[in-house]
Parts: C-alpha cells; sequence; structure tokens
C-alpha cells in the first residue's frame, strides 16, 4: 500500500470514528515525511476528537511551523485552545485563519463560540450572523445563535433560531430541548411539552427533556406527572441533583412530606456542596441568586444545615425529622427559583 492509500485509509478511519487506526496510518505517513503538515493537521484533529487537546495543539503547532498560512489548522488548534479555556489564545489562531480565508462560515461560526464563552454575546451574534451569510444552510450556526439570543434575554429571536435549526435538521434534540425552554418561558406550555415529547422520541434516554418537562408540569401543577418525569431523570442519572429537589418539592405539594424530606436529604447525601448553596442563598436577601453566588460552607455540619430549612430541628435523620413541616413562606418563595428547568449551553 503506498503512503496515498494509508492518507486515504486514515481519513476514511478518523470519519468512521476508528481513531487509534487514523494515527497509526498519520503516525506511518509522518515517518517517511516529517515535514507533512496536512498530516499533522489530520493527526492533530483526530486528538481534538478524542478531546486530547494538548496533543491536537501539539500536531497543529507542527503543521503551522511548516505552513504558516495553514488556514485549517488555525481553526483547528483555535478550537483546540477554546475547549482548553484559553480564549485569548483562541481568538488570536481564528482571527489568523479569517486572514487566510475571510470567506470562510466556519471561522466565523467558531470566533462566535468563544465570544459567547466569554459572555460577549452581541459581538458573538456579529460573528453568528456573518457566518450564515455565508453559507445560510448551517444548522448549528443557527442554534448557536438561538443559545446567545437566549442569553441575552430575548426568548423570542432564540425561538426563531431554534426554529430554523429543526428547519434544517429535525433531528437535533439539543434545538427542541432549548425551544422548549424558550417557549415556557415565554408562556406556551404546549408547545413547550411536545418540543420535549419530541426530543424524547429521537432521544429516549434524554435526561434534560425529562427534567424539563417535568419543571413545565409542576409550574402547571400536574404534580404526578412532574414526579414521573423526575423519577425518569434520576433513573438516568443517579446524581442529578436538581430532579430530586423538584421532586421532593413535588411530593410536597402532594403531602407526602416524609418521602419529600427523604429527597431533600439524599440531595445533600450526594451533592453537599450543592445543596448548602441553597441553605446559604435561603439567608440573602436576593432569592435570584440560587446556588451560585452563596458561600460554601463546613462539610462538617451537615446536620445541622439540613435541619435549617425545618421547623423541627433533629441532631440525626430520623422519623421526627423525615415527617418535619418545611417553613412554607419560604417554601413559596423559592420554588420558581428551584424548579428550573435546564438550558443547554453548548
Amino acid at each position: 500500500m503506498n503512503l496515498k492509500q494509508v492518507y486515504k485509509r486514515g481519513l476514511h478511519s478518523a470519519k468512521k470514528g476508528n481513531y487509534q487506526a487514523a494515527i497509526e496510518d498519520f503516525d506511518r505517513i509522518l515517518r517517511f515525511n516529517p515535514a507533512d503538515a496536512k498530516a499533522y493537521n489530520n493527526r492533530g484533529l483526530v486528538y481534538y476528537y478524542m478531546k486530547d487537546y494538548e496533543k491536537a495543539i501539539a500536531d497543529l503547532s507542527q503543521a503551522l511551523d511548516i505552513n504558516p498560512n495553514f488556514f485549517e489548522a488555525y481553526l483547528n488548534r483555535g478550537n483546540a485552545w477554546r475547549h482548553l479555556g484559553k480564549h485569548d489564545k483562541a481568538i488570536e489562531d481564528l482571527n489568523c485563519a479569517l486572514e487566510n480565508n475571510p470567506d470562510s462560515h466556519a471561522i466565523y461560526n467558531n470566533r462566535g463560540l468563544v465570544l459567547a464563552n466569554l459572555g460577549n454575546y452581541e459581538e458573538a451574534i456579529r460573528d453568528y450572523d456573518r457566518a450564515l451569510s455565508i453559507n445560510p444552510n448551517n444548522y448549528k450556526t443557527y442554534y448557536n445563535r438561538g443559545r446567545a439570543y437566549y442569553l441575552l434575554g430575548d426568548k423570542e429571536l432564540a425561538t426563531k433560531d431554534f426554529n430554523e435549526t429543526l428547519r434544517l435538521n429535525p433531528r437535533y434534540t439539543k434545538a427542541y430541548i432549548n425551544r422548549g425552554l424558550s417557549c415556557h418561558q415565554l408562556g406556551d406550555n404546549t408547545q413547550a411539552i411536545a418540543d420535549y415529547n419530541t426530543a424524547l422520541g429521537i432521544d429516549p434516554q434524554n435526561v434534560y427533556a425529562y427534567y424539563n418537562r417535568g419543571c413545565v408540569r409542576y409550574k402547571l401543577k400536574q404534580m404526578q406527572l412532574a414526579i414521573e418525569d423526575f423519577d425518569k431523570a434520576v433513573a438516568i442519572d443517579p446524581s442529578y441533583i436538581k430532579a430530586y429537589l423538584n421532586r421532593g418539592l413535588a411530593l410536597y405539594k402532594l403531602g407526602d412530606i416524609t418521602a419529600a424530606n427523604k429527597d431533600f436529604y439524599h440531595v445533600m447525601c450526594i451533592n453537599a456542596e450543592a445543596y448548602f448553596y441553597y441553605q446559604a442563598q435561603r439567608c440573602t436577601p436576593d432569592i435570584n441568586s440560587y446556588f451560585k453566588e452563596a458561600p460554601k460552607m463546613d462539610l462538617n455540619n451537615a446536620v445541622e444545615y439540613y435541619n435549617t430549612t425545618l421547623n423541627t430541628i433533629s441532631s440525626s435523620l430520623s422519623s421526627t425529622s423525615l415527617n418535619s413541616v418545611w417553613n412554607q413562606e419560604d417554601l413559596n418563595s423559592r420554588e420558581a427559583i428551584i424548579c428550573e428547568s435546564e438550558f443547554i449551553n453548548n
């Protein structure tokens, strides 16, 4: 087999997801020709697909040392830097890629992703706009722009972009889930549930579809249906904190205090820090700061923090604490924050 055939086989293996075979073929090519920039670029891309971003960057840097005008290598290395959180380096590489190929929609799309990661959503949207002016048929660019609009708070424009995403790719489950969330927040719960149902028809193990549908059903006061969805979510992902917490809230609303408190306690057991964040923010004046802004707490005082939510204080998870009653005023003020659907930001 000549090197051209080896190269072709390596590309075919990479496309099929047989990454180790692809790497072996590109290794063989580079042993015969260590100045082959394309082979370094393609092996680097395989490492990228394997999420070994450090090795990807090393190979892509080799490709650029050989050919400083290799825009694909700049694009690929920029994407690797993005995944490593090195946003300045990512933008620098993507800018270099644009200098060498100013009409590449992929480069604008990927620079938009970096800008969005930095929270510069308006700049990201400008890049997505430019990408779509070059290639108006890329469903992922519409999806990415929809995410940026959503994070800017414009649910209507986000929904329009998710609509276009799904027109171009009717099986893109993430777009159904995010469109469902946008519709829910715009007050269209019927469409939200329809989107989650469609997502589950495509991917019956999609934990976010079950969880988000459960949140909508909770808001519609369909507590038993909400519990069934949260049951499915924790069966798929037993570490899904918010599903346990929201199932506990729904059980509480149905009057099953013991089962509710078991869920709340389980949240603390599988992720004490997240539970403590919830407890800590109960003491802050801004109820919208759920989880993210609260201070960390001493893990040695777990039972004490757990029982701050209950009117009855107990030193252990006894039958007394399992049947304790939550502070109703506090619960009512918090449930809209706690029972919040998930936005998929990738």
